[in-house]
């Protein structure tokens, strides 16, 4: 047998940067079985008591086992060994030593194993990326371990055009993504009303100055303006959903008693609204508590013992910064300061300490504290926030806790830059076989407002996010055939009767194209039928091979498409394969076996292309980058022992995009909002708005995240996210406009 090549350690620390929590352990235990020979005994699963392996005394040993192995590639790794030693102490396990096996690099990893060890009294010995490489060549196996399970990892670095490679473990590593995803199909689910009761909150937090007594009200594009002046991001999520909640709350009974009044002006007969006085006091009542609530806390630290020899303005000084610094901390860790302030169940120096330098940092920048003072300063202000976090006096406990609701408020806005990476790197990664209903549905938004063009303005989000749009010729030929379909209906049918035509009957149109030209003749933009195919293709060369290619360019520049011939998607396809389901559908397709032969073709060429492109879904985010973009549904339920087979659906929603595109502020934008908001009283006064439900159900979530092992997360999180791909959207996204458009087309 030929020896394997020596393993270049240089691309296998890029692989241990970039694999995920099973392929790792899978190769840990391939790798360590060579290290350590027989003695060493996976028992890796879902129910492993807290280890991944353990080593076998001997043969003739009478002692039980008691050394055990944890494979992790999480990047705390001190939470991770106490966890470890935690879930084998409760599963009855008696420990004297483990081996902590990680993908990271672990600096004085001497000094670490010497402090875990004192720390948890049980032996720990380190084994990190360093040590993994110094050996991968130990021998053949070794090798084999790393070319079966790593060598994947680095296929990006020989074709560095392939987006398909691009890793994304902050799903797994931060527990923003995870309750993000959870909070999406939870909204499809089960808990609808959640966006509706952020939307309640921010309604009454904008009318909170009105006070008819004064002749202050508020119009409904009043409090709309008031609420996306402030978080403007939060417009695309509620804004569709406003004039029905400011209509429910205003009810006679209002919504689980609260309850908003409106007046209707007598000159401009628009309503106006305002909170009722008990309402208004309540609100007035709470924002003086909470500026109460703020300088009493600056008095205490003004007050403390360790400023005494500080001047007068510097303690002051140091109040401001290290609240500053609080609110800092939930800006850039908001979910596990939020979880640490109202249970405690994460680790206090991985909270702070790793972090707190560099947010006192970037404070004493904004505050533009002078270098003179800035040494000074900093050593008391660090030590502040300590006392705050450890240590918090109750107004002080108190304070953070109002700060967790604002950002928690903030997080189910999607307001958090994690969140918002993840989708932006998430949709580069595309590569989406188009749809003739979703092309025929961009050309009918041809004369529309272009706030109105929903399928036209998603196609160019997505071109604009890097996703990859490829039109394909089953698409561009079902796209002819609908225009000359749609030309045949309005020659032999309407043509010698377009003046007798009411618009009731225009609306029974099974064409949606002659609807379209309907309403584009009334508003002007066209006169005539010739005029309005000409649009799209030269009403003349409908017919031939010259309107084809015509229709083609006008499609691929149109919408930024590339095309795909079809013979370019059969590659590497068994004829058998989409004759078989060819024959399958062929009912759905109305016996249109030209159709039924496209439709196989494209569902067989996802599939294709994702194994000659080797794209695998072992990263937990979103596994396959190649899908089929449409509405299609019925050949799905003939299609599921194919999805069985190829372990993946092929059929991505357009929901699925416009959920990313809802998106669209950038990180720095968000960060910017933080910025405005935090530092004021507006800052404390929002998290009064959040409901208690919603607070306890993110920060359970953040537990759940938090006790599962990295490869649950992963599992779950892709789960949860190629749920969003392929399944619709019942959510608030159905009352968009892309939902009312009639969906005939096949």
């Amino acid at each position: 047998m030929a020896m394997l090549p020596e393993v270049n350690t240089k691309l296998a620390k890029f692989a241990l940067q970039e694999c995920e929590g099973f392929p790792f352990e899978e190769f840990a235990n391939d790798f360590l079985s060579a290290i350590e020979g027989k003695s060493f005994i996976p028992v890796g699963g879902v129910a492993d008591g807290g280890a991944d392996g353990a080593k076998e005394e001997g043969l003739f040993s009478t002692e039980r086992i008691g050394t055990f192995y944890q494979v992790s590639i999480e990047e705390n790794h001190r939470s991770k060994v106490k966890k470890t030693v935690d879930r084998l102490a409760e599963f009855g396990r008696d420990v004297r030593q483990i081996t902590y096996v990680t993908s990271q690099t672990i600096k004085t990893f001497d000094r670490e194993e010497e402090h875990l060890s004192d720390k948890h009294d049980i032996f720990i010995r380190i084994r990190d990326a360093k040590w993994i490489l110094s050996n991968l060549n130990h021998n053949e196996a070794t090798k084999k371990a790393y070319y079966t399970h790593l060598e994947r990892y680095t296929d990006c670095l020989k074709d560095i055009n392939n987006g398909s490679r691009v890793r994304i473990n902050s799903g797994v590593k931060h527990p923003s993504v995870y309750v993000f995803l959870q909070q999406q199909v939870d909204n499809r689910e089960k808990d609808k009303h959640l966006t509706k009761t952020v939307a309640d909150s921010l309604i009454f937090w904008a009318l909170n100055d009105t006070d008819p007594e004064k002749d202050k009200f508020m119009i409904e594009s009043e409090i709309t303006t008031f609420i996306f002046d402030n978080i403007p991001w939060a417009k695309t999520i509620i804004s569709s959903m406003l004039s029905d909640r400011l209509k429910e709350l205003s009810s006679k009974g209002g919504v689980s008693d609260k309850k908003i009044n409106r007046h209707k002006d007598k000159l401009s007969k628009k309503f106006m609204y305002c909170l009722p006085f008990e309402t208004r006091l309540k609100i007035a009542e709470e924002k003086a508590v909470d500026e109460e609530l703020k300088s009493n806390v600056i008095d205490e630290i003004v007050s403390f013992e360790s400023l005494n020899s500080l001047e007068p303005d510097e303690k002051h000084q140091v109040a401001d910064i290290s609240i500053r610094v609080a609110q800092m901390f939930f800006e850039k860790e908001g979910l596990n300061c939020s979880s640490f302030l109202n249970n405690k169940k994460i680790d206090n120096e991985l909270l702070i300490e790793n972090t707190v330098f560099d947010r006192v940092k970037d404070a004493l920048e904004e505050f533009k504290i002078h270098q003179d003072k800035v040494n000074i300063i900093q050593s008391f202000v660090c030590d502040t926030v300590r006392k705050m976090f450890y240590q918090s006096t109750e107004a002080q406990r108190l304070l953070l806790n109002k700060f967790s609701r604002t950002y928690v408020l903030l997080f189910t806005l999607q307001a958090e830059p994690r969140v918002i990476e993840y989708f932006q790197k998430a949709t580069a990664n595309f590569r989406l076989l188009i749809g003739t209903d979703l092309i025929i549905r961009a050309l009918s938004e041809r004369f529309l407002s272009v706030e109105n063009q929903m399928t036209r303005n998603m196609f160019k989000m997505a071109s604009e996010s890097g996703i990859s749009l490829l039109l394909t010729e089953p698409s561009l030929d079902g796209l002819k055939k609908h225009l000359i379909v749609a030309d045949n209906e309005y020659k032999n049918h309407i043509y010698q009767r377009e003046s007798y035509l009411s618009v009731d009957l225009i609306h029974e149109s099974e064409q949606i194209l002659i609807r379209t030209y309907f309403h584009a003749k009334s508003e002007g933009y066209t006169k005539t039928w010739k005029q309005f195919i000409s649009e799209f293709v030269t009403y003349e060369e409908l017919h031939n091979n010259y309107g084809t290619e015509e229709l083609k360019a006008y499609i691929t520049n149109q919408f930024n498409m590339e095309y795909y011939s079809k013979s370019e998607l059969s590659k590497g396809i068994d004829q058998k394969k989409i004759d078989d389901l060819s024959f399958k559908i062929l009912d759905i397709k109305k016996g249109n076996q030209e159709l039924a032969n496209s439709t196989a073709l494209t569902i067989h060429s996802v599939y294709s292309e994702r194994s000659s492109r080797r794209e695998f879904s072992t990263f937990p985010e979103f596994g396959y980058q190649t899908w089929w973009l449409t509405q299609e549904s019925r050949v799905q339920k003939l299609t599921l022992d194919l999805v069985k087979e190829n372990g993946a659906k092929f059929i991505m929603r357009p929901e699925f995009l416009l959920n990313f595109f809802s998106l669209a502020p950038s990180v720095e934008n968000i960060r910017d909002s933080y910025r405005s908001i935090f530092p004021t009283v507006m800052g404390i006064q929002m998290g009064n708005r959040l409901p208690d439900n919603i607070f306890h159900k993110v920060l359970k979530q953040v537990d759940e995240w938090r006790e599962s092992d990295d490869g649950k997360i992963a599992a779950k999180t892709r789960l949860l996210c190629d749920r969003l791909k392929s399944e619709h959207s019942d959510s608030s996204l159905s009352t968009c406009a892309i939902d009312k458009i009639i969906s005939e087309i096949e």
